[in-house]
């Protein structure tokens, strides 16, 4: 496992400071783009190589990679950098030039050229967007996004089974007041923000056992900030405080870990906390943290390969992509 010394030296800063950008200290005064080598340089010293030899195409495409965040989004919520960093690799494993198109804010994404061999859709967008894309290119794959009808090829994570599994190990330790944090995400070209699958199956796998209590559940957005927050209201219910939590995010274990530490509670002692995505910063906080790894990596890797299937003519039929996880146990729950 790569260090904070060997971020440090990739990034070029001191490991102070990725330490303090890693556990989002909020009181260090950094560049956002000194934030961003930070995060990479975590990333891709944590990447796999893969195990292949890998003839690159005869012929230079040019994809384009659509997201649903922007920059600073991103760096707080690094499951998605991850993704990105997956692509950015296999595309330069395959010589594909790659053009990325962040949020702006206005929802509009303006794209620098007239036609792509193919787009990689990153996020939830409404079905106008996706056809809007679909005018720069017939070739179109979604990551962590799902059109109905098998209308395009999609590389998603089965957040409901990730669940399951993770409460199954929960409930298995003995625990009975499990708490959850989670949050919401919002359709992009669209108001509506939807429930996560991760809070869906939260409810469902606790109210079939008995043990579930709305008291124990705070969503916000996800971010470290509501991490923090919602880990507190936690903390306050001192008659009902939950012995367990799962975060539906790395990003907000990594705030509601802060929270339990200044509350001079135990972690996992008195509160025990497992997290989701495994980001490269739950390896050095601390406590490090019990997480599901998701193949974020190989989300985005695969996502180029499915395009050049499609353009190689490779099959007709839309391809749904599920990649595997793994619970990941390290200090904050045993």
């Amino acid at each position: 496992m790569a260090t904070i010394r060997d971020i440090a030296l990739l990034a070029e800063v001191s490991p102070a400071t990725v330490s303090r950008v890693l556990n989002h200290d909020e009181t260090i005064r950094v560049s956002l783009d000194t934030k961003k080598r930070i995060f990479e340089a975590a990333e891709q010293l944590s990447y796999q190589k893969p195990n292949r030899t890998s003839k690159p195409t005869s012929s230079a495409y040019s994809f384009a990679l659509v997201h649903w965040y922007n920059e600073v989004q991103e760096l707080n919520d690094p499951y998605f950098l991850s993704i990105r960093i997956g692509i950015e690799n296999e595309c330069k494993l395959q010589n594909i030039a790659l053009t990325k198109i962040f949020n702006q804010g206005d929802e509009s994404y303006q794209f620098p050229e007239k036609k792509y061999d193919g787009i990689i859709v990153l996020g939830k967008f409404e079905k106008q967007q996706l056809a809007y894309f679909q005018t720069y290119s017939d070739n179109i794959v979604l990551v962590h996004g799902m059109a109905s009808k098998f209308q395009y090829d999609c590389v998603v994570a089965d957040f409901k089974e990730i669940t399951c599994d993770i409460l199954d190990y929960i409930v298995g330790r003995g625990h009975k007041k499990i708490g959850f944090i989670g949050g919401r995400e919002k359709i992009i070209g669209t108001e509506y923000t939807f429930e996560d699958e991760r809070e869906i199956a939260f409810r469902d796998y606790l109210k079939k056992i008995h043990l579930f209590d709305e008291e124990l559940v705070k969503v916000g957005y996800f971010d470290y900030k509501d991490g923090y927050l919602l880990m507190k209201e936690l903390i306050s219910q001192e008659k009902n405080r939950p012995t367990c939590v799962f975060t539906a995010s790395d990003t907000l274990a990594i705030g509601a870990l802060r929270a339990v530490k200044e509350a001079d509670l135990k972690i996992p002692d008195q509160i025990a906390i497992i997290s989701c995505n495994d980001i490269p910063a739950s390896k050095y906080i601390s406590p490090t943290l019990s997480t599901v790894k998701i193949y974020t990596e190989f989300m985005g890797s695969k996502s180029v390969q499915l395009l050049l299937e499609q353009i190689n003519e490779l099959r007709t039929e839309k391809v749904r992509i599920v990649v595997p996880h793994k619970i990941m146990m390290r200090e904050s729950f045993y």
